[in-house]
């Protein structure tokens, strides 16, 4: 392989993929809050479309702000793990 070839060679072999300490163990509780978050929303928001289908409204919007809490904490959880570290070197 001549010098130009290995120069525009598109590998990443000599790179570190690796996650720092912590942060995938963190990333996989992330998901998994997510994915519990999620299935409650989806039940919640089921529940209410049941009971306004059923023409009892009185306790509908309250689930509809519940469902709109659990999405907001969502947001939250996202932008808490989005935040990259800081770090230095010594």
């Amino acid at each position: 392989m001549s010098d130009l070839e290995y120069n525009l060679s598109e590998t990443t072999a000599d790179t570190d993929r690796t996650p720092p300490a912590g942060r995938s163990a963190m990333l996989m509780a992330g998901l998994a809050i997510g994915i519990l978050l999620l299935g409650l929303q989806l039940w919640l928001l089921t529940l209410a479309l049941e009971l306004y289908l059923s023409g009892q409204t009185t306790n509908t919007w309250q689930l509809v702000l519940i469902s709109g809490l659990v999405f907001l904490g969502g947001l939250l959880l996202l932008r808490l793990l989005s935040h990259q570290p800081h770090v230095t070197t010594t």
